[in-house]
């Protein structure tokens, strides 16, 4: 069973002549408890991926964080056009 996804590195990117962020780059790391099996990840939020209205500046990392994970698991989830079945 895998842990819950930590953060492990966080970097934002700005224009150097408008000082306006571009975008969050947000490092994740998870492992199960034996550690045979891990993921880590770099999940770039985007200004697009923030909520209505806001920029980066008017939310705080843990939002960006949740932003970042939902990415990642929607980025990772088995699609439902695969009909394979998963050996195991």
């Amino acid at each position: 069973m895998m842990n819950e996804t930590q953060l492990s590195s966080f970097n934002y990117q700005f224009d150097t002549n408008t000082g306006k962020c571009l975008y969050a780059q947000v490092g994740l790391h998870n492992e199960s408890a034996d550690s045979t099996e891990f993921v880590n990840a770099s999940i770039r939020v985007k200004p697009d991926d923030l909520p209505e209205g806001k920029d980066f500046m008017q939310l705080a990392m843990n939002d960006l964080i949740t932003i970042a994970k939902k990415k990642l698991a929607a980025d990772t989830a088995v699609k439902a056009e695969s009909t394979e079945p998963i050996k195991q």
